[in-house]
């Protein structure tokens, strides 16, 4: 039978056929017959109490896979809009590999899409959640490959316009699709541990039933004896059952479902009489790339190896669970009598993962190749004084949050959750809510902090400084939100809001005198058409470009590339000015002074700002400002905070600056930003 096929529902007359024969015979006749209809309802039971097949644990499961499939074939579309931008139209260098991106992406789609197309046929809550983006982002993608194939086979700068306008369509809409299906994935598991109690439930009765009916055939001679081998075999039948239902089939390993049983077995043992509870949620670090580059079948020899070397780990640490959360995805649960010995108890298993890992793991396909793994892993930890509350869902929330923090923090390392680290994803979440509409509602905001001579104090221009006007937090710096932006897609849109309230101010004259510097992040970079909407917006407003500056950071260009470069010449010929900001940080950037026409360098505020009111860098300030010189570029010194600052900036050359000491309004905003971080 098919793993996705229905058994017909359990019905009234089954019951009343068994009951019919146990009515009609003598005793010892009827409980043999009955066992015998047991024997023959038992797949109906099993598969009404979920034992063998549940289609909302199906859905889910089958949703999960897109955390993993959908983000490889994004990236590839991604890849394959690079490839489209940096090559002519009939160019051959770059086809073969456009090809092969657009096949990967293809296949990743394909079974990332139709597995979602799957799991909302099987969940009603799952098919409303994300019903409408799925269709939209199969559509998109469809029409995105289609494209891309159009391109392939007649290459043209139309075919090609049209295959980079309809990648970028059908990126857009897989990222809603993944951003919109996560929480639907959190609040169906939650369910699903609900369901698995009744499971449980059902089969502790179906147990009873069996053991009682065994009793009592017993006592009945012969034909008892005849019937303990049929229910041997009912009972094997039910530990299969039960077993494929808690296990995964590819590892072998306890699957989702396992684990969270287990997690609330432990912690009502905890609450009872004590002790501690942790979890460890473990994310192999860019495996991915793996699937990517060598194929899902040397991707899953990896799985293989890393599950039974935690599994070591596992039968070496005493009440230790290794279970297998979904796809890369990995947790030991751990518990300890005494609360106070599970932390060293945790540090122990994450020294062996780590230990364990470091072992390169050998794939022979399609030769043997040598594969370096890492993990991130996430640790939450309950004690006796935790809440009542508490459950499986709550612990598994807080480990995955933990582990993503350590990714973010630079992957191959441990975090683990605590109320700081809650309260910064609640405050997220806020942010995150609120933010949406925030620039329609009329609560962003533009302050011009002025460059000045630092002779004098006069200002020859000013620095366009976004802030959000949070109705219960106040005025908030764009380092509390526009990470936040980026995620959830509006970081463009606020760029181009930033762009002309700047412009329109100038042009009405409610900034500093001098040119107006604005900020612009990779992102928008990427925008082809960023040049011509900033174009637009200075006809529109009758403002020179010669009075406009495009500040970007350091890092951004790095990270970018070409395609950041390219923009950025385009704005340099429309007339604008160009600035690297934060200019120091990053090691690679003298190479950006020669490439490309920039006008000015802005010296980073961490070697300005001494925590004495001194200057912090003095030596390096010293090389930037003679750099700067010697290539006729302009140079601002960033965080003046005081005097004995300013001065000394003068004795090395600086003759600009812009800081707290110029713009005190600056400073409450950082300082109320910095209690939020």
């Amino acid at each position: 039978m098919d793993a996705l096929e229905r058994r017909r529902p359990l019905g009234a007359g089954d019951w009343k056929a068994v009951s019919a024969t146990w009515r009609g015979a003598s005793s010892a006749q009827g409980l043999s017959i009955f066992i015998d209809g047991l024997a023959q309802l038992f797949p109906l039971i099993s598969d009404r109490s979920g034992l063998t097949y549940d289609p909302d644990v199906a859905g889910i499961d089958l949703a999960d896979s897109l955390t993993y499939r959908l983000p490889i074939a994004i990236d590839q579309l991604q890849r394959a809009e690079l490839l489209l931008r940096s090559s002519g139209a009939g160019a051959v260098a770059g086809r073969l590999e456009l090809s092969q991106n657009a096949g990967h992406a293809e296949g990743y789609l394909s079974d990332g899409l139709s597995e979602t197309a799957e799991a909302a046929g099987l969940n009603r809550e799952f098919a409303l959640a994300v019903g409408a983006d799925e269709r939209r982002a199969s559509a998109t993608a469809g029409a995105a490959l289609a494209a891309l194939a159009a391109f392939e086979g007649r290459p043209s700068n139309g075919a090609r316009t049209r295959a980079q306008a309809a990648v970028r369509s059908g990126v857009r809409d897989l990222y809603a699709l993944l951003r919109d299906t996560r929480p639907a994935l959190h609040a169906l598991i939650d369910e699903r541990a609900a369901r698995l109690e009744y499971r449980g439930f059902v089969t502790v009765v179906l147990g009873i039933i069996i053991m009682v009916a065994t009793s009592l055939i017993a006592l009945f001679g012969t034909r008892g004896a005849l019937h303990r081998a049929e229910l041997t075999r009912i009972r094997r039948t039910a530990a299969e059952l039960h077993h494929h239902a808690m296990h995964d089939a590819l590892t072998g390993l306890p699957n989702r479902s396992a684990l969270t049983s287990a997690i609330d077995e432990r912690l009502g043992a905890v609450r009872h009489a004590g002790g501690a509870v942790a979890v460890l949620f473990i994310d192999l670090d860019n495996f991915k790339l793996v699937n990517d580059s060598l194929g899902h079948e040397a991707g899953d020899g990896v799985l293989c190896v890393v599950s039974r070397r935690l599994a070591s780990i596992g039968a070496a640490a005493n009440g230790a669970l290794v279970a297998r959360f979904g796809g890369d995805e990995f947790a030991i649960l751990l518990s300890d009598p005494k609360a106070g010995g599970i932390r060293a108890h945790v540090d122990s298993i994450v020294a062996r993962i780590s230990s364990v890992l470091t072992e390169p793991v050998t794939i022979n396909a399609p030769f043997d190749q040598r594969i370096v793994i890492s993990a991130s892993i996430g640790i939450a930890l309950l004690d006796d004084h935790a809440n009542e509350e508490h459950s499986a869902a709550d612990l598994l929330r807080e480990a995955d949050a933990a582990m993503y923090e350590a990714k973010t923090r630079g992957r191959a390392r441990a975090e683990t959750f605590g109320p700081a680290m809650r309260e910064r994803a609640t405050r997220k979440l806020r942010l995150m809510t609120d933010l949406r509409g925030a620039s329609e509602r009329g609560e962003l905001a533009l302050e011009f902090q002025p460059f000045v001579r630092l002779t004098d104090g006069e200002a020859i221009g000013s620095e366009a400084l976004l802030r959000w006007n949070h109705p219960t937090l106040g005025l908030l710096a764009p380092g509390s939100f526009l990470s936040i932006a980026e995620e959830t897609g509006s970081l463009v849109q606020i760029g181009r809001w930033a762009f002309e309230e700047a412009i329109r101010r100038f042009a009405a004259g409610d900034t500093p005198p001098g040119i107006i510097h604005v900020n612009v992040s990779a992102r928008e970079l990427f925008d082809e058409s960023l040049d011509k909407i900033v174009a637009d917006l200075l006809r529109r407003y009758g403002v020179s470009p010669t009075s406009l500056a495009v500040e970007v950071i350091e890092g951004s260009l790095i990270r970018s590339g070409d395609r950041a470069e390219r923009m950025l010449r385009k704005l340099r010929a429309m007339g604008a000015k160009i600035w690297i900001d934060d200019f120091g940080v990053e090691y690679s950037s003298l190479r950006y002074l020669h490439r490309l026409p920039i006008d000015g360098v802005k010296i980073d505020r961490t070697f300005v700002g001494g925590a004495d009111g001194s200057l912090a860098a003095p030596t390096i300030v010293r090389l930037i400002v003679e750099l700067a010189r010697s290539l006729e570029l302009g140079v601002v010194a960033e965080g003046v905070e005081t005097v004995r600052q300013r001065d000394a900036l003068l004795e090395l050359g600086c003759m600009h600056g812009q800081g707290y000491l110029y713009s005190t309004s600056e400073r409450s905003v950082a300082e109320r930003t910095s209690r939020l971080s």
